[in-house]
């Protein structure tokens, strides 16, 4: 396959980038990136027909104007983004065709940071450590290691045309979105009664500072520092409290060690509702055991992989044509 068929940036967004399921070289002191909604990535490239960890565009909370060069096939999940196809509503967590000539606008979206536009096909980009997601501090992968600029030109390999499956996403696999988000969280080695008492009480307000590395919160809670304290690693979901005590959740792009306490971790079946998160939004910790964790995320992964099982045997008995 080659990489042929393009589109054109006419307006980038807020900060849109390209991502997939992010890169393993975290024991080189590489974060693992990827996009900040994983289970967004999987259902837009499942209805498309690409395999789950293709590359897409990550746009985060006012979206790109692109004109397609090329007939394509794409679908928009994540947080509800206004859209439109030459003027028309775009509609969301669906396969839709797009013409040669045809400019898809995303605006802004009133709930939720994120969403991910896949391409059949899958987005081509500059790789590095196995992964082609942008990592915007260190300057490598995507486009230049950098956010979408106007006039860029993004191509996708290009493969035999399919019709859009005759089907829908059922909401249940919506990823959830403010502005009031409850996420469940694991107790660490670090809590103590006294931090999981301050924490898990009133709601935490998101503040302005929230990126593709983390999510600062706006309350203090009591906290005190060890100078001695080492560096531990970090997981993307890590709770860390700083010595103003305003906690700081990690995510995609965070550093692999870090000093801060880390009293909490988002359990992994919130991470795409750790993504959604926007300034203003209120947040509430819902303790659970590592069992009632993994039960969420198996119940979870079973709708996903159903969901992705269905459209993969819409592409290989109604198309003939293989995942990239």
């Amino acid at each position: 396959m080659t990489a042929e068929a393009v589109m054109e940036v006419r307006r980038p967004g807020l900060q849109t980038t390209v991502q997939d399921a992010g890169r393993r070289a975290r024991a080189l002191g590489v974060p693992g990136g990827g996009t900040a909604d994983p289970q967004a990535l999987r259902l837009a490239n499942a209805l498309v027909g690409n395999r789950a960890g293709a590359a897409a565009l990550e746009v985060t909370l006012a979206g790109p104007t692109l004109c397609f060069q090329a007939d394509a096939l794409v679908a928009l999940c994540g947080a509800p983004f206004a859209a439109t196809l030459e003027g028309q509503p775009f509609p969301l967590w669906r396969a839709v065709e797009v013409e040669a000539g045809q400019t898809l606008s995303l605006g802004s979206s009133a709930r939720g940071a994120r969403a991910v536009l896949a391409v059949r096909g899958g987005l081509q980009g500059q790789a590095a450590f196995g992964s082609l997601s942008t990592d915007l501090r260190s300057g490598f992968g995507g486009v230049e290691g950098r956010a979408l600029r106007t006039g860029d030109q993004l191509a996708w390999a290009s493969l035999p045309p399919a019709a859009p499956p005759r089907a829908f996403l059922t909401p249940d696999l919506h990823t959830p979105t403010g502005p009031q988000v409850i996420l469940r969280v694991l107790a660490t080695p670090e809590a103590t009664p006294e931090l999981l008492a301050a924490l898990t009480g009133p709601a935490f307000t998101v503040s302005r500072q929230a990126d593709r590395m983390g999510v600062r919160l706006n309350e203090r809670v009591p906290v005190r520092h060890d100078p001695t304290r080492v560096s531990l690693p970090n997981v993307p979901g890590a709770v860390q409290l700083p010595p103003d005590g305003r906690p700081i959740l990690l995510l995609p792009d965070a550093g692999t060690h870090g000093g801060y306490p880390t009293p909490l971790v988002v359990a992994r079946v919130d991470l795409p509702v750790l993504g959604q998160l926007r300034p203003g939004d209120r947040v509430t910790w819902q303790l659970v055991t590592r069992e009632e964790a993994l039960a969420a995320l198996r119940q979870r992964e079973t709708e996903v992989r159903r969901a992705e099982a269905a459209l993969a045997w819409w592409y290989k008995e109604a198309c003939r044509t293989p995942l990239i």
